[in-house]
């Protein structure tokens, strides 16, 4: 985890544990790095500004007792040693982490969910967080509110292509993000990779059935190929007990989740950005299943050529 340096966990001061905060202690300590923590006060809409009198009164009561919260929350880890700065943000949450994250430079958001009983979306993941995992600058870790402890069942999913040398430097960034945290928790680390012919499944009702196997076949043994090649910098392959090596036959992303949850993962590391000529916009359509369906913690990576669609001009 030697990658990070400048953190940004965003709390809720309104409760008092604080999943996503626990678990970047480790992070710093073990990184040397520097730690902002934050809340957010949405901002009065124009008719509470309207009707309200003192609103802006109420909002600075607001600010200093939530400010008041961050420093008894930073106090106990100035004492481990740790450089730690408090913010109280202005505005919808997941806009103002990215004007933060740009202003200070941060290399790493940490939040937690809400879960999916609190929210009306589908999936574990709300508004804000599916927004940072599109559009955030830097990597984004998602926490779920009852993480443990220790993340020792990290599953690193993976998508290595030929010829691709940004992609092939971010499956290189998962990989060792989850060998790291796997590692810290005395756990193993899985690694998946699912593969799809596309327009396969069109082709099958005008294939005989051993033309069907023989491209099936074929597509896997070129699969196994590339994987081979990126694996083999770690020392394994395609056929080692932690690579699993998944067709899509159901469809973009099931066979992840699936495994997700067969093997009771803690956190997923993947990337989510989909490089398709819109900068900072697009997830892949693995990625949009995997946030849709888990349950489970997600460190999500960006592209180092990545450009976030937010500036500091939209604030």
């Amino acid at each position: 985890m030697k990658r990070f340096h400048n953190i940004l966990v965003a709390v809720d001061t309104r409760f008092e544990e604080q999943p996503a905060l626990q678990w970047s202690v480790q992070i710093v300590k073990n990184n040397q790095a520097k730690l902002k923590i934050i809340d957010t006060i949405p901002d009065y809409s124009w008719l509470t500004r309207k009707i309200m009198p003192d609103a802006q009164q109420t909002q600075q009561v607001l600010t200093e007792e939530k400010q008041r919260k961050l420093e008894a929350i930073a106090g106990p880890l100035r004492d481990q040693g740790i450089d730690v700065t408090t913010k109280v943000l202005f505005g919808k949450t997941s806009f103002e982490i990215m004007y933060e994250v740009i202003r200070s430079q941060h290399d790493l958001v940490v939040r937690a969910t809400k879960g999916a009983k609190s929210h009306e979306e589908s999936g574990f993941f709300g508004t804000t967080s599916k927004r940072l995992l599109r559009k955030c600058p830097c990597a984004v870790w998602l926490v779920r509110p009852d993480a443990p402890t220790d993340f020792s069942r990290v599953l690193a999913a993976i998508d290595p292509k030929p010829g691709d040398f940004e992609n092939d430097l971010m499956n290189k960034t998962i990989m060792e993000l989850g060998m790291s945290v796997s590692k810290y928790n005395n756990g193993k680390l899985q690694i998946v990779h699912s593969w799809e012919v596309f327009g396969l499944n069109v082709l099958k009702s005008r294939l005989k059935l051993g033309e069907l196997e023989k491209i099936q076949q074929k597509a896997e043994s070129e699969v196994n190929v590339v994987l081979d090649e990126f694996l083999e910098h770690y020392g394994l392959t395609h056929s080692s007990s932690n690579v699993h090596l998944l067709p899509e036959e159901l469809g973009y992303g099931i066979a992840i989740t699936d495994l997700s949850k067969q093997k009771n993962i803690d956190l997923i590391v993947m990337g989510t950005v989909a490089r398709a000529g819109v900068a900072g916009v697009l997830m892949g359509n693995t990625a949009e299943h995997v946030l849709n369906n888990v349950e489970c913690s997600v460190l999500a990576i960006k592209p180092d050529d990545f450009e976030s669609p937010v500036t500091l001009k939209d604030e």
